[in-house]
């Protein structure tokens, strides 16, 4: 099983100062109750996360690979580890597809999504949701 890829949980949330990293789930920004929740990620946290490395971030969800009969899917999120990510956009039963447009189906693949998030202004993930696709871009903010 493919660890690696629990790199999503990175591209949700924002973690805390203190020198062991806790995840904390994104900001949910308030808007109109009938429209689909967004979120938003703190530079600062954000570069963090990416300093600290990908190993922290492995222990935020559990995946496993996902088939459609024979044919890999993406990784399926059989559970959100840590009880503050649960607010994120990710979900138990989600099927990760791809992250910036980019499918993660091998290693190289998401050490090739991580080496290009420093600078990145959104972070976008492709998702299937209850068998449908949804798409859900964070923003990674500067705070004043």
């Amino acid at each position: 099983m493919n660890r690696f890829l629990v790199l999503a949980a990175l591209l949700l949330l924002s973690c805390s100062s203190a020198r062991v990293r806790e995840p904390v789930a994104p900001t949910l920004v308030e808007g109109e109750e009938d429209k689909e929740p967004q979120w938003r990620i703190p530079r600062a946290d954000f570069e963090q996360v990416l300093k600290d490395g990908l190993q922290p971030v492995m222990r935020w969800y559990f995946l496993a690979p996902a088939y459609n009969g024979e044919s890999f899917v993406g990784y399926e999120v059989v559970e959100v580890l840590k009880p503050e990510l649960e607010a994120g956009p990710l979900r138990a039963g989600d099927v990760l597809l791809a992250v910036n447009d980019l499918p993660i189906e091998r290693p190289d693949h998401a050490l090739a999504i991580w080496r290009q998030l420093w600078g990145r202004k959104t972070i976008s993930l492709d998702l299937l949701r209850d068998g449908k696709p949804r798409r859900y871009v964070v923003p990674i903010v500067s705070e004043q």
